[in-house]
């Protein structure tokens, strides 16, 4: 089926988010803020929110000052994380995203919709404008750290071919546009944002390969639900990540980085897996 385009309104109130969230990435907070609030009210107006995604903005307003309160205790933190995990499973209520293409992409491949999830946007917000920022130790031999994290890419798309998860599918659906502007900034942004920066700088104590492990087994954890061999692809790509970020010190590297991956299943393999 061809893609719809949705509304100029829903179009703007994700425009304003993705200005917010480029700004929060490069580390200007006041910025963000600034725009994050218009584009909250585009949205309410457009129908991506509704009055009671209030709540989820009051919790996580309500998280921000207990983090800000009490910066070295756990619980703050330990609840902020759960509520982002809770807007990232599109758990709370009064967030209706815009569908851009519902169907099945070969004879053989799951269904799959493209979705624009603010609330999993807000949660990449509030990460980028709320966490801490640890500055990472330079690394020795940094070409192998990077030569690890290709070797992890490899191991991951092996695995996945090799188990029967993924087969090789050229295609290059007409809604690429749309679907990359969602797993830059509501995917890859977001998870990257908890699994590296976050982790990292919750394990500031450990080793920094302690740290790429913890962060590519909980991003390995999370995809447990569809399946334990697609966790375990998940987790050689989020060691892949982690190295990357561990080995640059940038979250915008491991964005490109886990986007381009993603780039290479929807264009080469089955997307988003075989049935």
């Amino acid at each position: 089926m061809p893609y719809t385009v949705p509304d100029w309104p829903v179009l703007a109130a994700f425009t304003l988010l993705a200005i917010a969230l480029l700004a929060a990435l490069a580390g200007q907070r006041r910025l963000a803020l600034g725009v994050a609030v218009p584009a909250s009210a585009v949205a309410l107006w457009a129908g991506v929110l509704a009055p009671l995604a209030g709540l989820a903005y009051g919790l996580l307003g309500l998280a921000a000052w207990l983090c800000l309160r009490w910066p070295r205790a756990r619980w703050p933190w330990l609840l902020a994380v759960t509520l982002i995990l809770t807007l990232a499973l599109h758990a709370l209520p009064g967030f209706y995203p815009p569908r851009w293409w519902q169907g099945v992409l070969a004879d053989n491949s799951k269904s799959y919709t493209l979705y624009w999830h603010w609330d999993k946007g807000l949660a990449g917000l509030w990460l980028l404008l709320c966490l801490p920022r640890v500055a990472l130790p330079a690394v020795a031999k940094r070409g192998h750290w990077l030569l690890a994290c290709v070797a992890c890419l490899f191991a991951a798309l092996g695995l996945a071919l090799a188990g029967g998860l993924l087969a090789w599918q050229p295609k290059w659906p007409a809604w690429w546009l749309p679907w990359l502007a969602a797993n830059l900034l509501l995917v890859s942004l977001p998870e990257e944002a908890l699994f590296r920066q976050g982790v990292f700088a919750a394990a500031a104590r450990w080793p920094l390969w302690q740290r790429c492990t913890l962060s590519a087994v909980l991003f390995g954890l999370v995809h447990v639900p569809a399946g334990v061999l697609w966790a375990l692809v998940a987790t050689l790509a989020g060691a892949a990540y982690a190295l990357l970020y561990a080995a640059t010190g940038r979250l915008g590297y491991a964005i490109l980085l886990h986007t381009g991956f993603n780039v290479l299943h929807l264009a080469w393999l089955s997307y988003p897996q075989l049935r």
